[in-house]
C-alpha cells in the first residue's frame, strides 16, 4: 500500500512535467520563429506595456523546469518525514506548472 501512495504523489510531479512539456511544445511551434519584439504583458483598456523578444517566455518555462526539479527534490526529501507536506508540494507544484503554460498560451493569443 505504501507503493502506491508513494506513485500517486510522484503523479502531481509527472504533471506537472507533462504541463510544461506542452509548454515548450506551444513555444516550438508558434514562438520559436518570430525574431522580433513580442506582447509580453497587456493591460485591458491601457495596451501592451511590456515588450520583449520570444526568449522571455522560453525563460519562464525554463524557470518552471528548474522550479519543478527543486520541488521534486525537496518533496522526496520530505517523504520519509511527512507524507502531507511532500503532497501539498506536489500539488503546489502542478499549480505552479499549469500556470506558466497558461501563461505562455496567453503570450501566444496575444501576438
Amino acid at each position: 500500500m505504501p507503493e502506491i501512495k508513494k506513485n500517486a504523489d510522484i503523479l502531481f510531479f509527472g504533471a506537472a512535467y507533462c504541463a510544461l512539456i506542452v509548454g515548450f511544445c506551444l513555444y516550438y511551434v508558434k514562438l520559436a520563429g518570430i525574431t522580433g519584439l513580442i506582447i509580453i504583458h497587456f493591460t485591458g483598456g491601457v495596451g501592451a506595456d511590456f515588450l520583449d523578444g520570444a526568449p522571455n517566455a522560453l525563460a519562464m518555462l525554463f524557470t518552471g523546469t528548474a522550479i519543478t526539479t527543486i520541488n521534486a527534490c525537496i518533496a522526496g526529501i520530505l517523504y520519509s518525514r511527512n507524507n502531507v507536506l511532500m503532497r501539498i508540494t506536489g500539488i503546489l507544484t502542478l499549480i505552479m506548472a499549469l500556470l506558466i503554460v497558461i501563461a505562455v498560451s496567453c503570450i501566444i493569443t496575444v501576438n
